[in-house]
């Protein structure tokens, strides 16, 4: 039986998707160093060809390339000029970190011709379900390991994955999977200890539900009771989790004022320090791929994308990068000024990305290529939905 462009295409996809997920699985294990985790160095060169793949497309009769938009030019560009600064730089581990800062770019452009050329599936929806199950499971898989051989309770940072998920699985029509999505999620959020996540969660679920009310253009009495109820629930889930153990979420919201925000104040002013640094070269070009890590006296990387990628990437990778986030800016506008129905989740992605970018790191993680996968995604279905194909 032949099978056709369009079946092809989209069986690819969902493998690529799975091939991801899996990644991101074994990274959430060197995030945490467990026992696993070596591993994920093997699974990211597989996913790394696999992505690569997406070239094969090309052969496919009636297969198209389209335009890229803005931000995926941006982005693009962004990602490119990652490598030279980092080949530059001489690293050890040269292949592995050449994967993992060009990897986002694959998934980037080859979602976005993807989606452009088929448009959104509901087999796109029941993967990003699926993606996000997996990650919840490696959660507490990892989070059993962590407590079992830790002493204290501390923060895990590979709770973001599922967090991250959380704008794509919203695009699924059936309020249950949402609804069940936001409970999973708040609770995984709650339990790592991560106070970034959890004013992420709260304030990407608020703007989810104040945009997708603003495009369905009514407020209906259900939908205010839902809202609330959820609301409750998930206050009675922070109480209730977040005062658990000896080191718990509260405590560490209660101790902000005195911690200056996990020293985040004391590692902006030693990389702005770093930066001030270098000589007009470097402060172009950069040096290379998470490099404020092994140069900063207190062995941290920045927690600002924006900082990083000045001292990583200098200024040119900056003024790319400033681009590229204006660009995705712009997009979330034009959906919210058409009402478009990708608008609200693409608004959740934008409270998390930017407040993540802030006070975290996107960019220099394998979570980046999720990032990326939403941009493309969203974008590409919604210039879809505007040209009249949806």
């Amino acid at each position: 039986m032949k099978i056709s462009t369009s079946l092809a295409v989209r069986l690819f996809f969902l493998s690529m998707l799975f091939i991801l997920a899996v990644t991101a699985c074994f990274d959430m294990r060197m995030m945490e160093a467990t026992d696993l985790g070596a591993t994920g160095r093997y699974m990211l060169a597989l996913a790394y060809v696999a992505w690569l793949g997406s070239l094969l497309k090309l052969n496919l009769p009636g297969y198209n390339i389209y335009k890229p938009s803005a931000p995926i030019i941006f982005y693009a560009i962004f990602f490119l000029w990652t490598v030279f600064p980092t080949v530059m730089s001489e690293q050890e581990s040269m292949a592995y970190n050449l994967m993992l800062i060009t990897l986002p770019l694959l998934v980037l452009l080859s979602t976005y011709n993807t989606v452009r050329y088929g448009g959104s599936h509901k087999w796109h929806h029941i993967m990003f379900c699926v993606m996000l199950a997996m990650l919840v499971i490696q959660y507490v898989m990892v989070f059993s390991f962590v407590n079992l051989f830790a002493d204290d309770n501390f923060g895990l940072t590979a709770s973001y994955f599922t967090l991250y998920m959380l704008p794509l699985v919203f695009l699924c029509k059936s309020k249950t999977v949402r609804i069940v999505a936001t409970l999973v999620v708040a609770i995984v959020i709650i339990s790592s200890l991560k106070r970034s996540g959890v004013v992420a969660f709260v304030l990407a679920f608020m703007a989810y539900i104040i945009v997708n009310q603003y495009v369905k253009k009514k407020l209906s009495p259900a939908a205010i009771l839902g809202v609330i109820a959820i609301l409750v629930l998930f206050i009675t889930l922070f109480v209730v989790f977040a005062s658990m153990g000896e080191n718990s979420v509260m405590e560490r919201f209660e101790n902000i004022g005195n911690d200056n925000g996990s020293g985040r104040l004391v590692v902006w002013e030693m990389t702005g320090k770093l930066i001030s640094r270098l000589d007009a070269g470097s402060l172009l070009v950069g040096q290379g791929y998470n490099m404020v890590l092994p140069n900063s006296p207190m062995s941290l990387s920045a927690h600002n994308d924006f900082l990083e990628i000045l001292y990583d990437y200098g200024l040119i990778g900056l003024g790319l990068y400033v681009c590229a986030f204006l660009s995705v800016c712009y997009y979330t506008l034009k959906m919210l000024a058409a009402k478009s129905a990708y608008a609200p989740a693409m608004t959740m992605l934008m409270v998390i990305y930017v407040i993540q970018s802030m006070i975290s790191h996107i960019i220099i993680y394998f979570w980046g290529s999720l990032f990326m996968l939403s941009f493309a995604y969203i974008i590409g279905n919604y210039q879809r939905e505007d040209a009249g194909y949806e």
